[in-house]
């Protein structure tokens, strides 16, 4: 059965709880992205790079905070950061109030390192370096 020219599906932010994978329900073959919703104090619990995947971070609410080896960069709403495999990278909400998070991650449909089981499966964890989010 061939793959349909389009895929569309509504998410309204309001609707995004803590992790909504996009990509596998719309078909995705070389395109992962997900939103993320972060209430304050809360983020990921480890850093994490990649083999070869570059990943795309964009704050569609509020004020996000990555962490990018080590460093802590505030993202208001609308910063798009666009970070190398392999750099160590955490997201989370330093903020009084909710943040949401679009992340974007593409890879070469043939000839991945990992097949096509997966999209983002080439993260490495570090589950030694645990980010402390903070409420402002």
């Amino acid at each position: 059965m061939a793959q349909p020219k389009y895929t569309r599906v509504f998410c309204p932010l309001s609707n995004v709880k803590e992790k909504e994978f996009l990509a596998r329900p719309m078909g995705c073959r070389g395109v992962g992205f997900s939103l993320v919703r972060y209430k304050p104090g809360l983020g990921a619990a480890y850093v994490h790079r990649h083999r070869v995947q570059e990943e795309v971070f964009m704050t569609v609410k509020g004020t996000g905070t990555i962490i990018l080896d080590g460093r802590r960069i505030s993202m208001p709403e609308g910063t798009v950061i666009r970070v190398s495999p392999r750099v160590y990278r955490a997201i989370g909400n330093d903020s009084k109030k909710d943040d949401v998070f679009l992340i974007m991650g593409g890879i070469p449909p043939k000839k991945f390192p990992l097949g096509t089981r997966t999209l983002f499966g080439d993260g490495i964890p570090n589950r030694k370096k645990v980010p402390r989010w903070k409420k402002s």
